[in-house]
């Protein structure tokens, strides 16, 4: 890492979360010289630091399935790509439904699952019970589980991605801000900062809830909002340490395992509201103090799905922002597809077409919302 700012580079990313760390990692896996990573406070101390972690391939969209069963395949191999220790845990996601409308809901995606050869099934409650001992099912409509899911320490990995970049010779500066994209004519140019402005060849932003402002300064508008999300953490619950990641699929509770305790997040969190419908769910989750409580910045767009790839309308500037919570999840995924974009001028192992921030110019919503 540096806080000397170069004045030129070929690459500029703006931003240090995973999804810029992993932009830097395959940029030097693909001999990329010349990448600038720059992040304003320290590595991850984003929205990356905040979030729970989560790896899935339950969703109801085609293009969020497919990106994270590209991103998985990366994820199974995190340590031979980069050289870094560090594992996904997949031990399945568990959603719970508690009403017939919302067991339907759960039902609906299943053929979109089996046909891209995905372990996803429906249980009952016998079964909920088998994978989570304890926990309460008489409210149970039934629930949808998912073998392949799982989940991670996200700054784990983003050190990973980080520490290869580096030694494939990218630049990593912290500490310093991007306050305006730089332009000449009809193509980005560089970005100027409190220390100074840097000439580049391309400029990506991978700058999550705060992509809309500096976007702006070159007059490029992105639908990108800040939404606070928050995650309380239990003291340890040794019992549960190897569960699935349990969400209830109507109210939007969800925990798991993290280092032998529980992270918790819920729509409203407080730690009161977290203690009592942790102890309705799970008796082993009875008097659970809470340690702590941590809020990010998730990054919503219109339509819950990332904005990724060329701004239209100014040259050799791409965005990868707007990820609602997938982020992480989707990061080696997203790195390689921008990356292809950036330098072989089109996204080849999967069409993120979709995905462009021209949707939102025409009015096409071709996605269905999937924060969770």
């Amino acid at each position: 890492m540096s806080s000397e700012l170069p004045r030129t580079a070929s690459t500029v990313i703006v931003g240090g979360g995973i999804v810029g760390a992993a932009t830097a990692f395959f940029l030097g896996d693909r001999g990329e010289r010349g990448v600038l990573l720059l992040e304003r406070d320290r590595l991850g101390a984003g929205t990356t630091k905040g979030g729970m972690g989560g790896i899935r391939h339950q969703f109801v969209d085609e293009i969020d399935v497919r990106m994270s069963l590209l991103a998985t395949a990366f994820w199974r191999e995190f340590s031979s790509f980069t050289g870094s220790a560090w594992r996904v845990e997949e031990r399945g996601y568990l959603f719970l439904a508690t009403t017939p409308a919302g067991l339907a809901t759960l039902r609906e995606p299943l053929p979109l699952y089996e046909r891209l050869g995905l372990d996803v099934r429906m249980l009952d409650r016998a079964d909920v019970e088998e994978l989570v001992p304890g926990i309460r099912t008489d409210d149970l409509a039934g629930a949808r589980f998912g073998s392949q899911d799982g989940y991670g320490d996200a700054l784990g990995a983003l050190a990973g991605f980080a520490a290869s970049a580096v030694l494939e010779g990218v630049r990593v500066v912290e500490g310093v801000t991007a306050t305006e994209l730089l332009r000449r004519g009809d193509r980005v140019a560089g970005v100027r900062t409190e220390q100074g402005d840097v000439s580049a060849e391309r400029v990506l932003l991978a700058t999550g809830c705060w992509t809309a402002e500096l976007a702006a300064t070159a007059g490029v508008e992105v639908p990108i909002r800040p939404f606070p999300r928050s995650i309380a953490e239990s003291m340890p619950t040794p019992a549960l340490a190897t569960i699935p990641m349990v969400i209830e699929h109507e109210s939007g509770f969800h925990f798991r395992p993290v280092d032998g305790a529980q992270h918790f997040a819920m729509p409203d969190l407080t730690a009161e509201a977290v203690t009592e419908r942790a102890a309705w769910r799970h008796p082993r989750l009875a008097g659970l103090r809470v340690a702590r409580i941590r809020t990010c910045q998730y990054e919503l767009t219109p339509d819950d799905h990332p904005v990724l790839g060329a701004a239209p309308g100014l040259e050799r500037l791409y965005l990868a922002a707007g990820f609602s919570g997938h982020g992480f999840m989707h990061a080696p995924a997203t790195a390689q597809l921008i990356v292809e974009e950036m330098l072989d001028g089109k996204a080849t192992t999967l069409d993120i077409s979709d995905l462009s921030l021209e949707r939102f110019r025409t009015g096409r919503r071709p996605f269905a919302g999937t924060v969770l």
